[in-house]
């Protein structure tokens, strides 16, 4: 199955350039998502997930072709 991928500039990703194609495994989930693209666990606490622009819970389950963007949540001040 393959989705459209996009994150921002707080996330690293090694594997795959921001607004990129990739396959993913049948049934992924966005937990599962997570954590096929390597994130730490410090990192995938701190990401918020929308898909085809809703934000989603970690169970979601994505389909074919949907779009996913990952944000990181950064404070300071």
């Amino acid at each position: 199955m393959k989705i459209n991928l996009s994150y921002g500039k707080f996330i690293k990703i090694d594997d795959y350039a921001s607004d990129s194609i990739i396959e993913v495994p049948d049934n992924c989930t966005v937990r599962d998502l997570l954590v096929f693209l390597k994130l730490p666990p410090y990192v995938q606490k701190a990401v918020i997930v929308h898909v085809n622009e809703e934000p989603v819970w970690n169970a979601t389950v994505l389909k074919d072709n949907d779009t996913v963007k990952l944000y990181r949540l950064v404070s300071g001040g």
